[in-house]
């Protein structure tokens, strides 16, 4: 059963501090570390961040960066070398403490690891409903209501096994989210998902920030992160490379910009392969009966010289834009220079 001093971490880890509302955080990663035996080289060195209620963190890097031996470890899977993972106060290294921090967090791993494949989506809620401490009176409403705002019910008491993988998925985050806990670890949580589904589950992860609850997501859709993501943290070889808002990022490379060329008609490929072969870093891409031509970093005056190139062979400049770079590109910026912290 949930502790009942802190059946709400959102509204009790707020205090007041000489007259002045100050925010506890619900997750707080101090200095953590995970070294394992035999490797020479840390999987996770000395991280640290909080998650604040109704804050949305995202979690990126590449693969083997680092970030699901994070996730463990703040789950209390994996025991870190050094450092500590504190949910709501709560060490998840401690065995009791990690029982008292469980009821606050709330989980969906990829693959839909936290759910049972041989139950259906029903025995699935009823089951971890229970394990979680929801109250008897209250469990089976909170089923049908997660049932439904998911788009589950015509499938509530099928196997989860024969679903497709978007199905499942949805059944693991209403597992995760049944006892309404005060903090959410999602890991790739619209992987599998249809157009559709992927745009519901981000309404409800806005919906849940929204009602106080602090989020953390991993994923590899970079667009779905600069959507959703109130701060960035970004990974590579077990440290953190960068960590702040988008604009924060943005101001660690200010010339990081790219001109978007837009010309009247198809570039033929005889062309397109003298232009991309003159300029460095000049891409050329087909839009319907356009061409688009990108070309980040480029000076006022290459532009000049490359206007004059596109005259000589007879294309018209339809309209010149000049775009900040998108969290996609700043991302593999930093990891072309991972000595770069931010």
């Amino acid at each position: 059963m949930p502790d009942p001093n802190l059946k709400s971490a959102s509204s009790a880890f707020i205090r007041v501090q000489k007259g002045i509302q100050v925010t506890t955080p619900i997750v707080d990663l101090h200095n953590l570390t995970k070294i394992y035996t035999g490797k020479p080289e840390p999987a996770v060195a000395d991280i640290s961040f909080t998650l604040q209620p109704g804050e949305i963190v995202a979690l990126l890097g590449p693969n083997g960066a680092g970030k699901t031996t994070t996730i463990k470890m703040l789950l209390g899977l994996i025991t870190p070398t050094t450092g500590q993972a504190l949910v709501c106060g709560y060490d998840t290294a401690v065995p009791w403490q990690r029982q008292r921090a469980m009821p606050h967090l709330g989980a969906v791993l990829e693959g839909a690891r936290n759910i049972y494949w041989r139950l259906s989506p029903t025995a699935n809620l009823r089951y971890f409903g229970t394990l979680r401490g929801v109250p008897k009176q209250e469990l089976e409403q909170r089923i049908e209501f997660w049932l439904n705002r998911l788009d589950l019910q015509d499938v509530a008491h099928k196997e989860v096994r024969f679903f497709s993988r978007g199905m499942q998925q949805k059944v693991a985050i209403a597992a995760a989210l049944l006892h309404e806990p005060d903090s959410l670890l999602l890991d790739e949580p619209t992987l599998g998902l249809d157009v559709q589904a992927a745009k519901l589950v981000e309404t409800i992860i806005v919906e849940l920030a929204e009602q106080g609850k602090a989020i953390l997501l991993t994923t590899h859709m970079m667009a779905l992160a600069e959507r959703l993501a109130s701060q960035i943290l970004i990974m590579n070889g077990g440290q953190t490379i960068a960590h702040g808002d988008t604009n924060t990022l943005r101001y660690q490379f200010p010339k990081d910009t790219a001109v978007e060329i837009w010309l009247n008609g198809v570039m033929g490929e005889g062309d397109v392969r003298w232009f991309e072969h003159k300029y460095d870093n000049l891409k050329i891409a087909h839009q319907k009966e356009a061409t688009v031509l990108a070309w980040p970093d480029a000076s006022q005056q290459q532009i000049l010289q490359l206007f004059a190139d596109l005259d000589a062979h007879a294309y018209v400049v339809n309209r010149i834009e000049r775009r900040e770079a998108n969290l996609e590109e700043l991302f593999l910026r930093l990891l072309e220079a991972p000595s770069v912290t931010v």
